[in-house]
């Protein structure tokens, strides 16, 4: 490679530094969730039932589940850049759909709309990240960088959910438009981000779908090699995927409570806020702990909250979901980085998304059972149905963990020489 070839492909250090606060910012702005506290309402507005509200988000899973490690191969492929710009189109296109739509089938196109954007971004944002801190000979303030992002991301879906819970007592709909206006604007930051690795396209968009194949081949490999990762990926797949079962009681269940309409998004707002507190000190919390330890605490917080969500039915008792939230603010930047730890450079952006992949296939194999028992038992039987299964998960997961060899727990040095 000639000198000129290596400027062009490495862009200058003070250059890359923009990346670190706009990276913040397109953080905050890709997902706006107006809407969020009031969703299940609109829903239910348009004529459907629980059952058809996790039918529609089990086949936005199966979608992104499929669009997963493809669109991984097109950040590792194409470059980060290139697919955070995309992400932020569908994004936008999505909620659009959504605001102008009516009724199950409608909804689905703007679902599946939404699981490209989703898709695209997943591992691709975080891959970005520490691409631009290893350039910048960082990789040591990744979790630091990445928590306050997700602190600040955080923060900004509570001031929509604040927003939304005053709107959607007047209009259900408008929120969907209103949440439309952050994927605008991200999708113009995006364009503002400057690339580390660039790559020679086209040749490159050919010679990464000829070898798309082999990406994931190698990839799979490796995470069914390394028995760490992989469980990993097994128990963040059951983390988020119980909190989307969660996430979609969460307004029934405190309408069942007689929360008013406008007090919804107060509650999302706190939810949001303290996920936002506790993401922005994860990386303390998970060197108090440890990193075993850490496991074990964040199964404490998701299961415990659950028998006082089914058994205190009074407006206060959201507060009891704080539990979740701290799962919430602790697992992104925290399971991200023991990933990424143990990850070859041209392999994280594929591995993250099967990570994102886990928790979606997970939610979409289990979403209709709890639908359908939401339906039929209501809601405090359903919490406690959820309580049971995670108990039965996280046993098996215990049991797997105890049996993986200590030598997984150590970052190999062909790893750390290509940090």
């Amino acid at each position: 490679m000639t000198e000129s070839q290596t400027v062009k492909n490495h862009p200058p250090t003070d250059r890359l530094k923009e990346n670190l606060w706009r990276y913040n910012f397109f953080a905050a702005m890709t997902f706006t969730p107006i809407m969020l506290p009031v969703i299940v309402l609109f829903w239910q507005e348009n004529g459907l039932e629980m059952f058809d509200i996790f039918l529609l988000q089990s086949v936005f899973a199966v979608a992104v589940v499929l669009l997963e490690v493809p669109t991984g191969m097109v950040a590792d492929r194409l470059g980060k850049r290139v697919s955070l710009i995309a992400s932020s189109a569908f994004l936008l296109t999505g909620m659009t759909t959504y605001a102008l739509g009516f009724g199950f089938w409608i909804f689905l196109i703007a679902e599946l709309l939404l699981s490209f954007g989703i898709s695209l971004l997943s591992g691709a944002d975080s891959a970005f990240l520490y691409d631009t801190l290893k350039r910048l000979d960082r990789t040591d303030e990744y979790q630091r960088i990445e928590g306050r992002a997700r602190s600040i991301q955080l923060a900004s879906v509570a001031l929509c959910n604040l927003i939304g819970g005053f709107v959607g007592a007047y209009s259900y709909r408008m929120t969907l438009w209103l949440s439309a206006i952050g994927p605008f604007i991200a999708l113009f930051t995006a364009f503002g981000f400057i690339e580390v690795n660039r790559p020679n396209t086209p040749r490159a968009f050919r010679e990464g779908i000829a070898s798309y194949s082999d990406l994931f081949g190698q990839s799979f490999h490796f995470v069914r090699k390394h028995r760490l990762i992989r469980w990993y990926i097994l128990f963040s797949a059951v983390l988020t995927g119980s909190a989307t079962w969660l996430l979609w009681l969460y307004q029934p269940y405190m309408r069942h409570c007689g929360l008013p309409i406008p007090m919804l998004g107060v509650a999302f707002t706190i939810f949001n806020l303290f996920a936002a507190l506790v993401s922005r000190y994860a990386y303390r919390i998970s060197d108090f702990f440890g990193q075993k330890k850490m496991v074990f605490v964040l199964m404490a917080l998701q299961i415990f909250p659950l028998p006082a969500l089914s058994f205190f039915i009074y407006p206060f008792s959201f507060l009891f979901i704080l539990g979740h939230q701290a799962v919430r603010g602790i697992l992104s930047p925290v399971m991200k980085s023991w990933i990424l730890r143990y990850t070859y450079a041209d392999k994280r952006a594929t591995v993250l998304s099967m990570n994102s992949m886990g928790g979606r296939l997970f939610f979409a194999i289990t979403a209709l059972v709890v639908g359908f028992v939401t339906d039929r038992a209501g809601i405090s039987q359903t919490i406690l149905f959820q309580m049971a299964l995670l108990i039965v998960f996280f046993g098996a997961l215990i049991i797997a963990y105890h049996r993986i060899p200590e030598k997984y727990f150590h970052v190999k040095s062909m790893v750390q020489d290509n940090q």
